[in-house]
């Protein structure tokens, strides 16, 4: 058997690999098989168990032993503020999982060999960022939106507008549940560490925009492109709008073995695809905002 050291590194491994956060370790869980394959356990090893004899109630108590060492591995790594227990994310997710913290975000960052600069990029959660996506996503809907921060000065990056970035992009791409708004594009890397999927500011950082769920949408990469540089818009009731300006771009502009990535939507009245809840929507002054200051009439 592993010692419970190579356990709890293997613990912060799969935490990465799995955005975060794993379920605890009951019966029938994957994680327990698939950790148990990266020591190439045998069937013996999985199975074995410890009896614990309870002699006042006259009882006998079974728990496997590889059970009973991933909860110890895990429970070492809650002690030293590297993951949260079950309990306690629970109270903020409703979930009963292990949820990596900032300080076991950079351990497993470390232990994977993965450089601490692309901490800003990963979609891994982490207990810090996760209040940030709560707060982000409970706010309750404006009914005269501002989509504009007036107080956002352009400084050196900071541990907490880190997290804040980190928080605004997690919350949209969560609510958006990884899919492009507008041509529903859902996929992630090999190594299930990233998303393609991005977190647009409707009204950009450059004019201030929030950092809130009113101010997001979700996005691909190139559809992230062309609504920053207003080949699209939306209306109010969420309808994508091409520029008449396409008209005027060669036929072979645009397009991807036979995929116009942004004809297809002109005159068909397309509503892009938004969160269920109608409370975490893009608001629509910010959404008339770029209609009026960014697209291309």
């Amino acid at each position: 058997m592993p010692t419970q050291t190579e356990v709890e590194q293997a613990l912060l491994r799969a935490l990465l690999k799995h955005g975060g956060v794993i379920k605890e370790f009951g019966s029938g869980q994957e994680i327990v098989d698939e950790i148990a394959n990266e020591f190439g356990l045998n069937e013996r090893q999985r199975s074995a168990f410890l009896e614990t004899i309870y002699r006042k109630e006259n009882r006998v108590k079974k728990s496997l032993l590889w059970h009973r060492l991933l909860f110890r591995a895990a429970d070492a790594l809650a002690r030293n503020n590297l993951v949260t227990r079950p309990t306690q994310t629970l109270e903020l997710t409703k979930q009963r999982e292990w949820l990596l913290t900032e300080k076991g975000f950079d351990n497993a960052l470390k232990l994977c060999k993965i450089p601490t600069e692309r901490k800003e990029f990963l979609p891994t959660k982490s207990f810090e960022v996760q209040k940030i996506v709560k707060k982000l996503t409970e706010t309750r809907r404006p009914e005269d939106y501002d989509p504009f921060d007036k107080n956002k000065k352009v400084t050196k990056t900071t541990r907490e507008s880190a997290l804040r970035n980190r928080g605004f992009r997690q919350a949209v791409i969560e609510a958006y549940n990884c899919k492009c708004a507008v041509c529903g594009l859902k996929i992630n890397s090999p190594d299930s560490l990233s998303w393609e999927v991005e977190a647009a500011h409707i009204v950009p950082h450059r004019f201030k925009g929030r950092d809130d769920i009113f101010n997001g949408i979700a996005l691909c990469r190139i559809h992230h492109w062309a609504f920053d540089v207003g080949w699209f818009t939306l209306l109010d009731d969420y309808k994508i709008q091409t520029s008449p300006q396409l008209s005027q771009l060669p036929t072979d502009f645009g397009s991807v073995e036979g995929y116009d990535f942004l004809r297809t939507f002109a005159n068909k009245g397309k509503e892009a695809s938004l969160p269920f809840s109608r409370e975490i929507r893009p608001h629509q002054n910010a959404v008339r905002w770029h209609r009026q200051n960014i697209f291309h009439q």
